[in-house]
This record gives structure tokens, sequence and C-alpha cells, in this order.
């Protein structure tokens, strides 16, 4: 697979959009209203007035203070396009591709080498592959309720409703988009993340004999991985450059360009050159930057939890100057351009065995296992059946934010009973005995010893109380102190005995970002749209809040996608060739259209075509008598569900009303509705309306 280095550029538009397949769900709910574009529309954010200049909260953010404007003598290329995305991690070719899928111009701008990747993990709720994929079908709201909840409530339930709903097609066509990726056969060797001569595959693998209804460890049963992930993202980066797509690798966005509170284009930055291009977008600037883990200021600022521990990045990619990625560049951005910060961000931090240094990372393991945790004082403090994310959360409350995992001879017995990714056989524990990383005894006594002589801050004599009285409990089957299930009450009575250090180990990523809606437009401090900008992947705020929801394994890869697949045919919902300025809202239609009333029509059988979001939608008029006595909606592609309501309703509406006047749009369906308005309009000009 190719890779674009500079600009590269192959046109060969993809006829249409009917090879995308549908899933976006309710694009078009929310105003999107698209100014007129003068020649003027050049203007920095400091020259049209950002709205973070009455925003006297954002004065304590080192960034607060916008940067100076790029002087036109720094630029050395202007180039014009409908569509600007900026970043091509997994989100950013999603959008790509998915733009470029709509016939319009679109150009990336990215500052790593090449598109970045990381992990393999997706979520996959009821498709068309659930079955070849060994997966279990589940309750959609069921799992919409869990992940909201999971947020503390703090997250955008729209943008978690139209994910888990839609989500599944925009995977199917993610798979698509990689010719060489399969689902193995029984027996077939599956491609493992990080090799690059494993087979393109897409694996699923859930223990589908867990009520996962009923624990708190366990994943909805909707997991697949894809194996050479790198092979796959590559793959779709290159459907976007066969649909007429042009990258820059090597390029910093710095600035994005807003005229009367639109974004209207970005500068980014050559590394070869020291110079900027100029990108000016007639339709909008999708923002697929990334988090912000690797700078340490912002995640002061915006993640707390994560700074106190120390948490950056963990795995990261770098840019062409061999620095890591993941900066908050679009963060400041965003911000600099008048757009808020999600509540309660979230960054993905997981709770594992060991010291909280990357470099111990081979201690974690047990950390996912429901057995005994003591803190520093020597006491319990957690119901242990819980997920990584909410015991990282208990951590964050303990002396030194660190625990012991406490157990005795009989672990390797009880882990069988237990859901967890992470054990280790007894053998495996002995092994690292000696690292200082797990301690181990003959007995209890000698085993808080052993810790107090690693740390004299550890309180031998309560941890004794603490196991006496967590074991009185395991006799009871009752846990009275935090409600353990039964079944996970593993009493600590036969020795040697093991304890192993624990604390907030590593953060993956960043998951909070700039306040966004369901469409993935960009919002204000006070939820107002931003025309003309949009966010998907790590710097879309409001997908996640507080703690990452492990209920649902791989929903930040497959929302990076399914959020990039919408932001991307949403910017790209207007017919570039024949660019007007148009509103797109639920009741678009209210106050415009057509009347025949009146009108002097002929009689005849008229045709025409409006832009929808699966592409081109047909429309037949037929005047009889001078009033319309038909529509019918040809063969399209629009959304089943969605654009398919459009198409059932709006006909008869339209032939009773007599034209266009007075039609409401159709709810979650208005890039489909203005379409066949647009068509019907059309028609009637034609019969002269």
């Amino acid at each position: 697979m190719s890779t674009l280095k500079n600009a590269v550029t192959r046109r060969g538009f993809v006829a249409g959009a009917g090879a995308v397949t549908a899933g976006v769900a309710a694009i078009g709910s929310t105003a999107i209203a698209l100014a007129d574009q003068g020649t003027d529309a050049t203007k920095t954010v400091e020259q049209s007035g950002s709205a973070n200049a009455t925003r006297s909260w954002g004065a304590s953010y080192p960034w607060a203070a916008e940067p100076t404007p790029i002087d036109d003598a720094d630029v050395e290329e202007e180039i014009d396009a409908d569509v600007a995305v900026v970043g091509l991690g997994v989100a950013g070719v999603s959008a790509f591709r998915a733009a470029s899928e709509q016939g319009v111009t679109v150009v990336a701008v990215e500052k790593a080498a090449e598109p970045s990747v990381r992990s393999s993990q997706y979520c996959y709720i009821n498709g068309t592959r659930t079955e070849a994929l060994g997966l279990a079908t589940v309750d959609e709201d069921e799992v919409i309720k869990a992940e909201w909840n999971e947020s503390c409530q703090f997250a955008n339930y729209a943008i978690i409703r139209d994910f888990i709903r839609n989500e599944s097609d925009v995977i199917d066509w993610w798979i698509d988009g990689d010719p060489e990726c399969h689902i193995p056969e029984e027996g077939e060797q599956g491609g493992a993340f990080g090799d690059p001569n494993a087979p393109h595959t897409v694996n699923g693998g859930v223990d589908l004999s867990v009520d996962y209804s009923t624990e708190s460890q366990a994943s909805y049963p909707t997991r697949i991985s894809f194996g050479n992930h790198a092979g796959t993202v590559n793959a779709n980066f290159e459907r976007g450059q066969e649909a007429g797509g042009t990258a820059y690798f090597g390029h910093f966005a710095e600035q994005l360009i807003m005229d009367e509170g639109r974004c209207v284009g970005v500068y980014a930055r050559n590394a070869e050159t020291g110079k900027y291009k100029k990108v000016n977008v007639a339709m909008g600037v999708i923002m697929a930057c990334g988090g912000c883990g690797n700078n340490a200021e912002m995640v002061k600022a915006l993640y707390p939890i994560a700074a106190e521990n120390n948490n950056l990045a963990t795995w990261t990619s770098f840019d062409v100057e061999g620095n890591p990625t993941n900066t908050g560049d679009g963060y400041k951005m965003g911000y600099w351009a008048g757009a808020g910060f999600s509540q309660n961000m979230c960054a993905m931090t997981h709770v594992m065995g060991g010291p909280n240094d990357v470099a111990n990372m081979e201690t974690s393991s047990g950390c996912t296992s429901q057995h005994l945790r003591l803190n520093y004082n020597g006491q319990r403090f957690m119901n242990e059946d819980t997920n990584v994310s909410d015991c990282e959360l208990a951590f964050d409350r303990q002396p030194k934010k660190k625990a012991f995992l406490v157990f005795d001879s009989h672990y390797g017995e009880q882990i069988e009973n237990c859901v967890t990714e992470f054990s280790y056989t007894m053998e495996e524990w002995d092994a690292k005995v000696d690292n200082e990383t797990v301690f181990k005894a003959d007995t209890l006594e000698g085993l808080f010893e052993a810790i107090k002589a690693y740390d004299s801050d550890f309180d031998a004599e309560q941890a004794a109380k603490s196991v006496e009285h967590y074991n009185e409990l395991c006799d009871k089957g009752v846990d009275e102190d935090f409600g353990k299930q039964e079944k996970y009450l593993f009493p600590v009575v036969d020795g040697p005995f093991y304890a192993q250090r624990m604390g907030i180990g590593l953060m993956l990523t960043t998951m909070g970002g700039l306040c966004s809606d369901e469409n993935a437009h960009v919002l204000t401090p006070d939820y107002q749209v931003i025309p003309g900008l949009y966010a998907c992947g790590n710097i879309q705020g409001d997908r996640f809040a507080v703690k990452y929801p492990f209920k649902l394994a791989g929903a930040s890869h497959a929302m990076a996608v399914y959020y990039g697949n919408v932001a991307g045919k949403v910017a790209a919902s207007n017919d570039a060739a024949n660019y007007q300025a148009k509103v797109y809202e639920d009741t678009a239609a209210e106050d415009a259209g057509v009347s025949a009333e009146g009108a002097t029509l002929t009689d005849g059988v008229y045709e025409a075509s409006g832009k929808g979001i699966g592409g081109n939608v047909p429309v037949t008029v037929t005047i009889e008598d001078g009033k319309i006595a038909a529509v019918e909606v040809g063969d399209n592609s629009e959304t089943d569900g969605i654009g398919s309501k459009a198409i059932e309703q709006l006909p008869d509406e339209i032939a009773a009303a007599n034209g266009t006047t007075g039609v409401d749009a159709v709810a979650g369906a208005s890039v489909t509705s203005s379409a066949i308005f647009t068509a019907v309009e059309d028609c009637l000009t034609q019969a002269g309306a």
C-alpha cells in the first residue's frame, strides 16, 4: 500500500456517491448556515473577531491569547478547495475518503509523513457481518443507555445514540475500503496488529458465555479487531485519493481562517520550506488532528487527574520533525475560532500493576481480576468487581494513588472464574517476586512486613485487620462494605500469600475536545454551531466524559471512523459545482419553495435531481390540467430509515400543496428533503412556474 508524501493528486471522481454505504443518522437536523463566499473571505480569527474575546473563563488557559495573524508574505501557495481535512489518523482518513466520495474537492494536511494508526479494536453492533464475526446481537437502546450512564450523563446523548444505531454500516464501508481485508475462516491465521506482513483481516473473538449485562468487567460481545490495521487505514486513504482527494504530508495546521464567524480555511506550515499553504474552503474544515496527550500544559489544564499522576500519552506517533503528535494543535485552533470545550473531559487511562512508569508495564497483570485490594493505610477501599477505568477513579482517592492486589495460593483456580483480560499463572507470579513489584511470603504477617520494608508508610498492622474482616465477609457470602458479588469474594487464607503493587499506570490518549453535536459540527461554549467547522476523532468532544466506558470495547476507534464519515458527508453535502448559500434545518422549506398556484403550467412530465447524502436524488413531476398530478422519486442511495422517510412522505405532500411552499422538511432527513425540494422546484420552473 502506498501513501502520499507531498502534493499528489488523483482526480478520477467516483460517479455519484452510491458506492458509499449509507449509515449517517440525522444529518442536517442541526442548522448549517452556509454564508456566501466573497473574495475577502480570508480573514484570520483575529481579523474577524473571535468569540473567545468575551470568554473570561478562558483567561486562565495559557493558550488563550490569539496568535499573530499569518502574513501573506509567508504564504507559498494558495489552494482553493471545497473541504479541508486537518489530520490523517483513523478519523481523518475516514473523513477524507467520505468527503472525496461525494464528488467535491478535498485537501488534507498532516504533520506526519503518512497516515497514523494505533491499536486495532473496534466495536461492531448488529451489522450485516455480526454472525460471520461470531458476535452477538444486542439491544441497542440498552447499549446507548449504558454508554451514556458510564459518562455520568455528561456526554451528548444524541452523539452516542446515532453512533450505536448506525455505526455498523460505516464499519462495513471501512472494511470494504480494504480489498485485502477479510474474515478468517476457522483455523486460518488472523493478522496481528503491528505486523506489516500479516494478512489483512477483521477478527471477532468475544467470549459469548459471559453475561455482560451483569458483569462490570465484561464488554458487550461486539468487539472486533483488525489484523494489519495500518494496511486497512492506508487502503481507505487510497480510496480517498482515487475519489479525487489530495493530501499534503509534512504540513502543520496552525491557524483557522474565519470570516464573520464562519470557518473558511486553514493555514498549514510546510516543514520543508517553513512557508504556509493557505487552503481556502467553500464548504468546511474538518478537524481530525487528535488529542493533547503529549502537551503537558494542556493536560494539566483540561485533564487534571492525568496531570496529577504524570500521565502523558504512552504510545504515540511522530511528525516529520521528530516530535510526538497529539499536542493539542486542534484544541487551540478551535478555541481561537470560538469553540467551547466539552465538560468533564475523559482521558483513557488504565490502572496497571506496578509503578506508574511505562518501563515497568510488563508487571501489569491482575489489574482487572476481582481479588482484594488494600491501600497504603492497610484499608480495603473499593468493590474490586469493577472495570479498570472505575478502578482508576478509586485509586485517585487513595494515599499515593496506589494500592496492593492481595491473594493467596488459590489464585490460579479462582482466576478461571473471573472476568479479566490480564492474568498470570502462579509460576509467572513467582518469577516476578524479585523485582519489587510482587511480594510473596508464607504468612500474611511476613507478606505485610515485606511491603513495609519496601515502603515504611505502609500500615502492616491495619492490613492484617482488614484481611481478617474481609475473610469474615467472604464466610458470610455478603459484602456488607462494598457490595461485591458473592462469587468474587475470594478469601485470603492459605499461603503462600502474594501482593502486587498497583498504580494508575498509563494514559493511552485524551478523549475530550471541542464541543460538538451528532452531525460533527463544532459548537461555541453556548452550544451554537460554528458554520464551516467540524470535528471527529479524539478532538471531537461530548462523545465521552469523566472516564472511558469499557463496557463497549473498541468504541473509540469505531466512533472515530463513524464521525469521520459523518463529518465528511455533512461538510460535502452541497453541490460544489453550483455552490450557493443554503440553510439546512428541520423546517428548511417552511418559508421558501415554489408554488404552482396561480401559475400557468404546461402539462407534461418533467425530470430533475437534487444532491442528497448518497448522491443525486432523481425526481419526476407530472403536470396535468396545470397542476401537480404526481411526484415520484427515482432510484437513489439515500439512507434507509432516514432519507427514505423523506422519500416516502414528501411526494404526496408536495402534490397536495401543489408546490413546495409550506411543506416542511422531514425531521432528521433534512438533506434528502432539500434534494427533493430542489428537484421539484426545477421541474416546476421547467413547466413555467
